[in-house]
């Protein structure tokens, strides 16, 4: 489904903030119960990004609740999103929006929804680069109308006429609607009174691969009395650790196919990194043991023109053995 909404003039918007929510759950990763679209949305320390969009009717991206499958409409007491939104013109079009797909005959294919939408059908523009908050608390909804051709609902009377249609996904999107480089921040997801808080710092990547074993030292002199290395391990006395991963690394941004890749951008630590082409150098000799997550930004062009965006973030680390 597509969302397509007249523009209307811009007003002020005034979102309800939903309450406060009974449990709290921060969401490293896009694992487990959620799930993106695409590779356009990526979690990041600050939430969930999506975008940036180019043509924001024509690509979008959405980021997939699975922990409400099989529930009904009528055991779902609130659902809300916390967000910021960016766009280069004014469209009241262009602000993220939240669905409920639900299957109403139970043959387990989706065939409605509950749509939530902020800018109201176009006739508000909600405020760029502000967090704020829209869900059923704001009690303006709509049911099986995503392109906004019919009056706001009470979220009441949805659930009261539809209760017994069931959850096939609960969701984000950012995109598919319309407006030019186009680009959202989901900070949270609040559904059934659990906030689902994204705005914490990512998992840490894997471990990368181990570095080459490095030649064996020489033998030391034997020391005063007598002693000597083999005397020493009797004694107890360990031998050094030797550090794994501390080299200077090569990471490579992939192809894509259809797209040329126009430029890319690499930091670690809020530092940037060397690249040229498709290669990121990463200088870990020195450093010490620890996790070290590598920032990617890489653009694509397609063969239409248009710019695509991809973040991603590559895990390193320093080891002992």
């Amino acid at each position: 489904m597509q969302k397509k909404l007249i523009t209307g003039a811009t007003l002020a918007l005034s979102l309800a903030v939903a309450g406060a929510a009974q449990a709290h759950t921060n969401v490293q990763s896009i694992s487990g119960d959620w799930k993106a679209s695409n590779s356009t949305v990526v979690k990041t320390a600050d939430g969930v990004h999506f975008g940036t969009y180019a043509d924001g009717g024509a690509i979008g991206g959405s980021l997939m609740y699975k922990g409400a499958n099989g529930l009904k409409l009528s055991q779902v007491d609130d659902y809300s999103f916390t967000f910021n939104y960016k766009q280069a013109g004014s469209l009241s079009g262009a602000t993220p929006y939240a669905r409920i797909f639900l299957d109403t005959n139970d043959d387990g294919v989706t065939d409605a929804d509950v749509f939530l939408d902020p800018s109201l059908g176009g006739l508000v523009t909600p405020v760029q680069g502000a967090d704020q908050t829209f869900g059923t608390n704001d009690d303006s909804v709509r049911y099986n109308d995503d392109a906004g051709t019919a009056a706001q609902e009470t979220w009441a009377n949805v659930k009261a006429a539809h209760g017994g249609d069931k959850i096939t996904n609960v969701l984000v999107t950012q995109g598919y609607s319309m407006g030019t480089d186009v680009s959202a921040m989901v900070k949270s997801i609040t559904f059934n009174s659990e906030q689902f808080d994204f705005n914490v710092a990512p998992v840490d990547g894997a471990a990368g691969p181990k570095g080459d074993a490095g030649t064996a030292g020489v033998d030391g002199l034997n020391g005063k009395n007598g002693t000597n290395a083999t005397t020493a391990a009797a004694a107890g006395v360990g031998a050094a650790k030797v550090k794994m991963g501390a080299t200077n690394r090569t990471l490579h941004v992939p192809s894509t196919k259809g797209m040329k890749l126009v430029s890319v951008r690499a930091s670690l630590r809020g530092k940037s990194l060397p690249v040229r082409a498709r290669s990121i150098q990463v200088d870990l000799r020195g450093k010490v043991v620890g996790n070290y997550n590598v920032s990617i930004v890489a653009k694509y062009q397609t063969k239409s023109g248009e710019i695509h965006t991809v973040r991603s973030t590559r895990g390193l680390s320093v080891t002992v053995r």
